[in-house]
């Protein structure tokens, strides 16, 4: 089913409740950090190649909804992945409900992703849309994202640990221990 959008209503007088422009001057979008990194990383059983079909239709999503609407052959010509290859990935998705069939062109079938991840629209859009939808499976999801970038180097890797979200933790407890909270 595919995503419509919908206008609250005055009960009263049938009228059109009037709406705020988000201050990005253009398309805005929610998308959940916190899922996305747990599906990145190397405890999700996530495949490279999985991942930049999950990242296309994140992408997709936020840019142009409608960009969803084409067929595997030409979603895999521009991510270089044979049609085949492609759907087997698309049906592990959908198994794992990241992604669900929202329509189709005679037997070529359209997918959207989950809105649990990516999301275009407003807050009451997006929750209305969240209702039809299972929270998709993603293998070792927490709801600490550093957890996932404060990686261990293996002893062979000559890397620095990921740590990048550290100072932005820290500022945030700062922050709240100066308001009180």
């Amino acid at each position: 089913m595919a995503h419509r959008p919908t206008r609250l209503i005055y009960a009263d007088t049938g009228e059109p409740v009037p709406q705020a422009d988000f201050g990005y001057g253009g398309a805005y979008g929610t998308f959940s950090l916190v899922r996305f990194v747990s599906l990145c990383a190397r405890e999700s059983g996530r495949t490279d190649a999985e991942i930049r079909v999950i990242t296309w239709y994140c992408g997709a999503t936020l840019l142009k909804p409608e960009l969803v609407n084409r067929t595997v052959a030409d979603i895999g010509r521009g991510l270089g992945f044979s049609p085949d290859a492609l759907s087997r990935m698309i049906r592990k998705l959908v198994k794992d409900r990241l992604l669900r069939k929202s329509g189709s062109v005679g037997r070529s079938p359209f997918y959207e992703i989950t809105p649990y991840l990516v999301f275009r629209g407003s807050g009451y859009e997006h929750r209305e849309a969240l209702k039809g939808w299972n929270p998709p499976h993603i293998k070792g999801l927490t709801q600490e994202p550093e957890a996932y970038l404060l990686v261990t180097p293996a002893e062979d890797d000559n890397v620095e640990p990921a740590n990048f979200l550290t100072h932005i933790h820290s500022a945030a407890r700062t922050a709240r221990a100066a308001r009180g909270a």
